[in-house]
């Protein structure tokens, strides 16, 4: 990855292999299934849920480590299965391995990609407009 990105794979991550370039281009066609609930389907790059990516040109392996929103996500397989497809069909990629990130480290809001996280917010906010409601945390002022 580049010395000026975050330490987890973000939409301006930029990697000497073309290879893992390739592979971060298949993430962003990876969608969160749980974002396809709403009116606003995000890609698990944008999210910030991809970790890192490994390759290993010897055996021709691609491993996409994954830092999910909850340890408890129960659409893993899901994601994993369609990571698998869409990198699986690059012609170098012998084999796909996708880990969950399990060292401690915590999903929060920052790991999303900056335009991603402006657009939440402002919806968020048309939200709460258009309900006519103040936010709980500009009431205890």
């Amino acid at each position: 990855m580049s010395a000026e990105t975050a330490d987890h794979v973000l939409p301006s991550t930029e990697f000497q292999s073309d290879l893992k370039a390739d592979v971060k281009t298949r993430l962003e066609e990876v969608l969160d299934p749980c974002s396809c609930m709403s009116e606003h389907p995000v890609n698990i790059v944008d999210l910030g849920l991809v970790d890192d990516i490994e390759w290993d040109e010897a055996t021709g392996t691609v491993t996409v480590h994954l830092l999910l929103t909850s340890q408890r996500c129960t659409y893993f397989l899901d994601i994993d299965d369609e990571i698998c497809e869409r990198v699986g069909e690059l012609s170098a990629v012998e084999q796909v391995e996708v880990h969950q990130v399990t060292s401690g480290e915590i999903w929060t809001a920052d790991r999303m990609a900056e335009t991603e996280r402006k657009a939440r917010r402002e919806r968020f906010e048309q939200r709460v407009e258009e309900a006519g409601i103040t936010p709980y945390a500009e009431r205890s002022e």
